[in-house]
């Protein structure tokens, strides 16, 4: 976990990266606000999400966030933590733990050539407005969830074939070029922050991912009651325990409620 000094260091560090280059439109005072307001050590997902919902969005502007720490191997992702905002539960029921890179044409793009992009119902564009393929399913998904336009970058770390993705989506489409060097300040900073807070092993289980409602039902779970028991002791229906419990899988990246038990028992 990173200390106070090592914190400053690390501030240091992104506001020096090529921030002469950066587009004078930038508000860099918001952006030195943001980066006093990062979370101290030790941290957990939800003082990260606590501060991209507050200090990051007075600088970056947006409706909904994902991001995830995650790993690669034979052009494979496996995503090992998840923060996400704004998002309902039929979107997070939807995520992959595990996907293929080339099922997601800009994801591919952004792994080849690690700069930010954003997508629309029309395409992808990257900071000089050149196309990049989307699939079909990364446009199906803008349409079906209203995402409007996204704007993605993140940080990989070739040496461990890991690495972090963020997207940012309802993002304004007026200045793209401002959003995307945006990005390029946005991404190192949330890196080390998901570096701080992501699972070391499979042993570990941050609930703190996990809504209230979310850690009721697991803690339901564990005492060995059934979907229907679980809807009938909450009053909700047996649909909405389902859809929180695909939710919960894909928060600890798990597939199924045996999973679920074996990692908390």
């Amino acid at each position: 976990m990173l200390n106070s000094v090592e914190r400053v260091a690390e501030i240091e560090s992104v506001l020096k990266t090529d921030i002469s280059l950066k587009p004078s439109s930038l508000d860099f005072g918001a952006w030195i606000g943001a980066l006093n307001g990062l979370p101290k050590a030790p941290m957990t997902g939800r003082d990260v999400l606590t501060w991209i919902e507050g200090p990051l969005r007075q600088f970056f502007p947006f409706e909904r966030f994902l991001g995830s720490y995650g790993q690669m191997s034979g052009g494979r992702i496996r995503r090992r933590s998840l923060v996400t905002s704004g998002y309902d539960q039929e979107f997070l029921a939807s995520l992959e733990n595990t996907f293929d890179v080339k099922s997601r044409g800009c994801f591919a793009w952004w792994v080849t050539n690690r700069k930010p992009f954003m997508l629309d119902k029309t395409g992808g564009r990257d900071e000089a407005g050149v196309f990049i393929f989307a699939t079909k399913r990364e446009l199906e998904e803008i349409e079906r969830f209203s995402l409007g336009v996204v704007a993605a970058h993140g940080v990989l770390d070739p040496f461990a074939n890991a690495g972090t993705y963020i997207s940012f989506a309802g993002v304004p489409n007026n200045q793209p070029k401002q959003t995307l060097a945006a990005l390029d300040l946005i991404a190192p900073v949330l890196h080390m922050l998901f570096l701080a807070i992501k699972q070391p092993d499979e042993s570990r289980v941050d609930l703190t991912v996990l809504t209230d409602r979310q850690r009721e039902l697991v803690d339901l779970a564990l005492e060995g009651l059934s979907d229907k028991a679980i809807a009938s002791r909450l009053a909700i229906s047996d649909h909405t325990v389902g859809n929180h419990f695909r939710a919960i899988y894909v928060q600890l990246s798990i597939s199924k409620r045996s999973q679920l038990i074996a990692l908390l028992k």
